[in-house]
């Protein structure tokens, strides 16, 4: 890893605290006030689950941001994100636009330390990692709700089976493979 690099990820470990705390606050604050309050107040993990998986993923996604590679545990921490705004109220948007926050929120920490240590460069590098994030995200987010559309038809399949075989007496059922060709 070239000098710039080190100084780059160094400073942003340096300032880690700062900067998964204002990314994380960012993601609460998309929520409805109450909402928010409530994420940001309640410390019991058991009383509030949505906030500390946010918490450990947010801590967990920019571990992985600050590695050379990152591995699986960031897909894995990007899931824990994404599979609850999925099905919570937000728009695709809302729902992986909250990874691009971290831009913002890196040049609102660090961003004079950059340019004073002629790290724009690593600046660059970094945004087409939290760029990347973005698609994995998305990707997700795609992943989850083409499976609460799958889960949604089984169901409605399901309700028109037992309609069918309590008004008229019929067995009907529907295969989840296709038709062989014959």
């Amino acid at each position: 890893m070239a000098d710039h690099e080190q100084e780059f990820i160094q400073l942003l470990e340096k300032n880690r605290k700062k900067i998964v705390k204002a990314w994380l606050q960012g993601i609460v604050n998309t929520y409805p006030p109450k909402t928010s309050e409530f994420l940001t107040n309640q410390k019991d993990q058991f009383a509030n689950p949505i906030g500390a998986n946010l918490a450990r993923n947010v801590d967990n996604i920019f571990t992985e941001l600050l590695q050379e590679q990152s591995t699986e545990a960031l897909t894995t921490a990007v899931d824990g994100i994404v599979r609850i705004r999925a099905i919570q109220d937000f728009p695709p948007s809302g729902a992986v636009g909250c990874f691009l926050q971290l831009k913002t929120i890196i040049r609102q920490s660090v961003g004079t330390q950059i340019r004073d240590r002629s790290l724009l460069h690593q600046l660059a590098g970094f945004d087409a990692k939290i760029d990347q994030l973005m698609l994995v995200a998305f990707e997700t987010y795609v992943q989850c709700r083409e499976k609460i559309w799958e889960l949604k038809a089984k169901e409605a399949q399901h309700r028109t089976r037992n309609l069918l075989r309590r008004k008229a007496g019929v067995d009907w059922t529907v295969s989840d493979s296709p038709e062989p060709n014959e």
